[in-house]
């Protein structure tokens, strides 16, 4: 009994050796190895996730009504096909139908640009003179500008060759004659204003609007009024453009209205002046264009380029005082300068009535821009109140 004790003993002490040894041993292998991080810890709430009982509870009698309320909620969660809507394999994408260029026209801007217009934009332009041209530079898009270096020479006949593309390689070819007979440029009587107002500094206006370029050197306003002493305005030798609009004001009643001569349009800053048209100022301020009058004007050859007849009280016959207006009619008409409705010999009822103006500053006589000009009384129309506007199209 005693062996066995002591054998026992002995047996235990050799493990426990075994054991400290095995944990010396772990030890020196990893030396390096880093702690680990504390793991992450979720706490739950209180009375979160319980274990459900484990005793079960005596099924109840299932509601009818609810099992079908709960079967047509999950209808809803189904995703049926639609019947009505089918499935094609046959789509076409929409087609973008590309339109070549079209040549519209052409305009003379001056001497040294000529405006080509086409219905969409072009690009790649190969342009040619015959005789020659020096071209310095062009301006592309569905407005193109050809700008040259020097003055086209009147009397001269050119032909202009121009190839052009679009941005789909559409390519077109045009070909042009240009003859410049003279630098006269085409012009038009638009707006008059008949009154005066002290107080407000408005002026009574002629105004024109330019159909083709040229200088207006020699182009002479005729207002007729008057018939020992008429009105004659001498332009000065300014180049215009196309579709620019001139207003000659018949007083100068502000220091800062100053003829506007050369490329800035914004110089004169006097009572209906126009930042983007022209403005010329006839000195003094003296009454010149009436409701009953003659306006036409003439060009450097002396032939009428444009007329109008205006009578605050239309009658069968001329007044005493306006019994010149006859042979001056009689001529506009022989020229096609002004016409009647009927084509006979223009009379009193032909005019333009401006009985509706009376005293108003703010009216004015305007033609229907955009219209052809007939030379007759249906070209024009008195606006309503506020209805001027000198240096910008009519209302």
């Amino acid at each position: 009994m005693k062996h066995v004790f002591v054998s026992f003993v002995m047996i235990c002490s050799l493990l426990l050796a075994i054991c400290g040894c095995s944990n010396d041993f772990t030890l020196q292998l990893e030396p390096n190895l880093e702690v680990p991080e504390k793991p992450v810890i979720n706490q739950k709430e209180p009375g979160k996730n319980k274990p459900e009982p484990s005793y079960e509870e005596e099924p109840e009698e299932p509601d009818l009504d609810d099992i079908d309320q709960e079967e047509d909620e999950d209808d809803d969660d189904i995703d049926y096909p639609d019947i009505g809507q089918e499935e094609t394999d046959d789509y076409e994408p929409e087609i973008i139908e590309i339109v070549p260029p079209e040549f519209v026209d052409f305009n003379l801007l001056s001497k040294k640009e000529i405006r080509f217009n086409f219905t969409t934009a072009v690009n790649s332009v190969f342009c040619a003179f015959t005789p020659h041209q020096e071209i310095e530079y062009i301006q592309d898009g569905k407005i193109l500008n050809i700008y040259l270096k020097e003055d086209l020479e009147l009397q001269t006949e050119f032909l202009i060759n121009l190839d052009v593309k679009d941005d789909w390689e559409n390519s077109l070819s045009v070909e042009v004659p240009l003859f410049v007979n003279d630098w006269i440029p085409q012009i038009e009587i638009n707006e008059l204003r008949t009154e005066y107002s002290k107080d407000a500094s408005r002026a009574e206006f002629v105004e024109f609007k330019v159909k083709s370029a040229g200088n207006l050197e020699g182009l002479r306003l005729y207002i007729m009024y008057n018939a020992k002493k008429p009105f004659v305005f001498d332009f000065p030798p300014v180049d215009v453009k196309p579709g620019e609009y001139i207003t000659l004001h018949l007083r100068t009643l502000e220091s800062s209205c100053i003829n506007e001569l050369g490329e800035d349009l914004s110089e004169s800053e006097g009572t209906d002046s126009s930042s983007i048209s022209r403005d010329f100022w006839v000195p003094g301020s003296t009454k010149l264009l009436h409701k009953t009058d003659i306006v036409y004007l003439q060009d450097a050859n002396g032939r009428i380029l444009d007329a109008v007849i205006l009578n605050e009280e239309p009658d069968e016959t001329w007044k005493k005082n306006f019994s010149h207006f006859a042979e001056i009619i009689e001529y506009l008409h022989d020229i096609g300068a002004w016409k009647s409705m009927d084509g006979n010999l223009p009379g009193p009822l032909d005019a333009v009535d401006t009985s509706t103006i009376k005293s108003s500053a703010t009216k004015s006589i305007s033609r229907h821009e955009g219209k052809e000009n007939t030379h007759t009384v249906k070209d024009w129309h008195i606006t309503n109140t506020g209805g001027a506007t000198p240096g910008l199209p009519n209302k």
